[in-house]
């Protein structure tokens, strides 16, 4: 009986210390509740721990050569970026024009093809075109499987 006595003492001695602390606490509480309110200090101070600032980190001093070395070229690269945004502001510019065909054999055919709305023939196209019968057999077939051109009569074609 006299060792559970000497507990409920010491057990009620402790709450009675923990009481005090807490409400020395809350006491600290509202004191940084009304700072809060008049010099709006930020919500971390209000929880009670005690905040530590960190130094700021200074970065150590470079030699003077590095930093000359550094600085100098910038403005080469600056004039450089200025007259490339330059070049492409200028050519940005130009309003689109037709794209240019480039005259490929195949091109040609199709374009003596346009001039001719009955059709045209072979014989006729080597002649114009200055090209071999194999080359004209070979765009011929390439174009009539394209559906670009039409059979209309043996040796003779027409765009489709």
């Amino acid at each position: 009986m006299k060792k559970l006595a000497e507990v409920l003492k010491a057990v009620n001695k402790e709450i009675n210390d923990l009481s005090k602390k807490l409400d020395q606490l809350s006491k600290k509480a509202e004191k940084l509740m009304k700072a809060a309110a008049t010099k709006k200090v930020k919500p971390k101070a209000l929880s009670g721990k005690k905040t530590v600032k960190k130094a700021k980190a200074v970065p150590a001093k470079k030699p003077a050569k590095k930093k000359v070395a550094k600085t100098a070229p910038a403005p080469k690269k600056e004039a450089a970026k200025k007259k490339v945004k330059k070049a492409v502001k200028k050519t940005a510019k130009k309003p689109a024009g037709k794209p240019a065909v480039s005259v490929t054999p195949t091109n040609k055919v199709l374009t003596f093809m346009k001039r001719y709305k009955k059709g045209i023939s072979i014989s006729k196209l080597k002649e114009r075109s200055g090209l071999s019968d194999k080359q004209i057999s070979n765009i011929l077939h390439r174009a009539s499987k394209e559906g670009k051109i039409k059979r209309i009569a043996r040796g003779v074609y027409q765009l489709a």
